[in-house]
Formats: C-alpha cells, sequence, structure tokens
C-alpha cells in the first residue's frame, strides 16, 4: 500500500537494518544505493536463534515512485551468520502496472564477477543472473523473473545463490522460503512496523556482540591462567 516515502540513505548505513535491501532495491529505481554491511563467508552460516530468526522473516515494502508516480512493492529476506553479520540477500521487485518482475541479489564482494551467478529453487534449474554493480561491502546482481519462478519460489524450500569467489570455488547461500508466500500475497509493513522492526533486530544484534565480546575475554582469561601455571 502507498505509505510515506522510505528515507533511502540513513536507515541503510546503519549495520543490521532489516530494511537494508529492501530500500535499496527501491532506490535503484532510479540508480544504485548504498550497500549494507557484509561479510565473506567460506559456506553457509550457521542457525541464528528463534527471535533474530523471526525478525528475519521474509518482509513486504510498498512505496510511490515519485518520478513514475506508480507503487513499487519489494519483497525481501535475508542470510545472516549466527550472530547477525549480513551474508547475503534476495528481494523481489513490482511495479504497478508492469508485468516484468526483477529479483536483486545481494553477496559479499570478492567475487568473480564474468561468471555471474547462479540462482535455483532446491534441486531445480539454475539461472544465470548477471553482477550490476559492486560497493566495497558487497556486490549486487539481477535477474527477470518469470510467473514460472515465483510459482516454484511459493512451493520451495530454499533459493540457493551460487557465486565463485577469487580462487573461482563456488560459495553458495542458501536463503530460507520459509512464510515467502504469506508474505508475498499479503499486505506490505507499514513504516511504523518497519522501524519497529529494525529496531527489535539491532537491539537483538547488540546483545549477540556483546555476549561475544564477553565470551571471547572469558576464553583470553582462562588461557591466560593456563599459561601461569
Amino acid at each position: 500500500m502507498p505509505g510515506e516515502i522510505v528515507d533511502t540513505q540513513s536507515p541503510y548505513r546503519r549495520p543490521g537494518a532489516v530494511i537494508g535491501a529492501a530500500v535499496l532495491a527501491l532506490s535503484m529505481l532510479a540508480g544504485p544505493g548504498l550497500a549494507q554491511d557484509a561479510a565473506p563467508a567460506a559456506g553457509a552460516p550457521k542457525d541464528i536463534d528463534s527471535m533474530t530468526a523471526e525478525l528475519l522473516d521474509w518482509i513486504k515494502i510498498c512505496n510511490t515512485d515519485p518520478k513514475a508516480k506508480k507503487e513499487v512493492c519489494i519483497v525481501n529476506q535475508e542470510l545472516r551468520t549466527d550472530n547477525g553479520q549480513f551474508l547475503a540477500s534476495v528481494a523481489i521487485r513490482e511495479i504497478q502496472g508492469e508485468a516484468r518482475k526483477v529479483l536483486l541479489i545481494a553477496v559479499p564482494p570478492g567475487m568473480l564477477i564474468q561468471p555471474g551467478l547462479r540462482v535455483q529453487v532446491d534441486n531445480g534449474k539454475q539461472e544465470q543472473a548477471k553482477y550490476s554493480i559492486c560497493f566495497p561491502n558487497a556486490c549486487y546482481a539481477e535477474m527477470v523473473l518469470t510467473d514460472a519462478m515465483i510459482s516454484s519460489y511459493k512451493k520451495g524450500g530454499e533459493i540457493i545463490l551460487t557465486t565463485l569467489n577469487q580462487q573461482a570455488k563456488p560459495v553458495s547461500f542458501p536463503i530460507s522460503l520459509k512464510g515467502f508466500t504469506k508474505i508475498y500475497e499479503g499486505p506490505a509493513l507499514n513504516p511504523s512496523e518497519i522501524e519497529a522492526r529494525q529496531q527489535r533486530l539491532e537491539e537483538e544484534l547488540q546483545k549477540k556482540v556483546e555476549q561475544t565480546r564477553q565470551d571471547l575475554m572469558e576464553a583470553q582469561k582462562k588461557a591466560q591462567e593456563s599459561e601461569g601455571q
């Protein structure tokens, strides 16, 4: 549903912004935006806890493009490590009155650009996506979606993004499709819901950062005590 224009800059600059990829996807109507913090990964991340996982479920954001005067909807999901660090994201962009749908993909930097990126649902056919732009903290690719692809997302278990690192070795990022159909076919979040969700996520991630710091300090203390014996 139409709403206030989302700030395409300040929320996206903050690490842990739950609407990061979706805001970028909206801003890419006029040009590429700023990528959120990302980090290379050697493989699939560990599972995050249920609270953070809930906050990272699929979300839907709709807004009005002031130039085209058309409603733009983004259905977005992110992949993060067990401590909430951003790894990858996918966002489906649809524009009111246009049949064309686009999948926008974000992965960590340091990947081989020329081979592009492959997208598949479960063990299905791999689709090719080309990189469009890279920033110091993320690279972006996009791919036109067909109705058949959308249907496979509704039926599938996960979207698997596969790219090649600088050693030409494949790196995969599995993104869960749990809850996709409900969010895709349902209403968009309003700005207050988005802000509340983002704040809750940032609070949870900050707790994880503090816990990790405490665990590291305790491990270092134990190591020093062992050396002193």
